[in-house]
């Protein structure tokens, strides 16, 4: 009979699925599958943010009500994100707008990371 492995999170991971976490320590947000990182941000990388979890749910690796859930995102700020994803993919996120620039609210407050729960 093969054996079943359990994925094994470190202590202070906040769980998106049964595989997949993530853990805020030092500024920094690392994303996990199992015990292995799979990505690195900074809490203010917003760009980041929206580009991973893009990435999770057009991978497969995450529903769309696991991610909303596990950040308190609202969904169709999801379906915005997955939709620039499959138009421009991971660099879309990252390309400076032109134009005029809009206000901008603090990132510590505004950020999906930074409201996360922290239990």
């Amino acid at each position: 009979m093969p054996q079943l492995q359990l994925p094994i999170f470190q202590e202070g991971t906040h769980l998106i699925t049964e595989n997949l976490g993530y853990l805020r320590e030092d500024g920094q947000v690392s994303y996990l599958h199992g015990m292995m990182p799979v990505f690195i941000h900074d809490v203010e990388d917003t760009a980041s943010f929206q580009m991973i979890v893009s990435q999770f749910y057009i991978n497969g690796n995450a529903k769309q009500s696991e991610i909303v859930r596990a950040f308190g995102i609202k969904p169709l700020a999801l379906k915005r994100w997955v939709s620039k994803y499959r138009q421009g993919g991971a660099k879309a996120f990252y390309i400076e707008k032109r134009g005029r620039p809009r206000f901008k609210k603090s990132p510590r407050q505004n950020h999906p990371i930074a409201k996360a729960r922290t239990s």
